[in-house]
């Protein structure tokens, strides 16, 4: 899958450098220039799957050549192992209503969700490629403790977390501070 800036589609980028850029050089958003569209035969059989099976069909048609398959597979498997739900999130029927619980990551953020797969994919490519980056963080609440807990104990990344003294709860800055690893400020 190939990837352009919202304000430049003359340019294709690989997802390895979407993955590492963030943002675009022209200030735009990365964005697919185009997508796979699924049958609806694969769609019906999604709905059999659990969550980690569906992340596995739905994100690799996005990394391209970062990683093979299989290595997706584990890495995925791995990022939702620390989740208190087998299936990482839960459904429930409320009435009518169907709510999704989304907080039972480590940190109780909804932010976990995504935050552990980026920190396995920081360590798969930075290792692989033996190459090492700090990460600043500016939060006011939940992102630094999500990102802190997805980076943490990783060999070839640092974060950096910035929050505001006595502006974030007592919970949130005991999640940010209280933690000890070499990788974390």
């Amino acid at each position: 899958m190939k990837y352009v800036s919202t304000r430049d589609t003359s340019k294709t980028f690989e997802f390895k450098d979407v993955f590492l850029k963030g943002l675009a050089d022209d200030g735009g958003l990365f964005i697919p220039k185009s997508l796979k569209k699924f049958s609806e035969e694969e769609i019906k059989e999604f709905q059999k799957l659990n969550y980690s099976e569906l992340a596995k069909k739905i994100i690799y048609p996005f990394i391209g050549n970062f990683m093979s398959e299989s290595d997706l597979g584990k890495i995925i498997d791995n990022s939702y192992s620390v989740f208190r739900k087998d299936n990482v999130v839960e459904m429930l029927q409320i009435g009518d209503r169907s709510v999704l619980e989304l907080f039972h990551g480590p940190t109780l953020a909804f932010k976990d969700v995504a935050m552990q797969l980026l920190g396995n994919f920081y360590e798969y490519y930075l290792s692989n490629n033996n190459q090492k980056i700090n990460i600043v963080v500016a939060t006011s609440g939940d992102t630094g403790a999500a990102a802190i807990d997805a980076i943490k104990d990783k060999k070839n990344v640092n974060i950096f977390v910035l929050h505001p003294d006595n502006r974030v709860s007592p919970v949130q800055r005991k999640l940010m501070t209280t933690g000890k690893y070499e990788n974390v400020f």
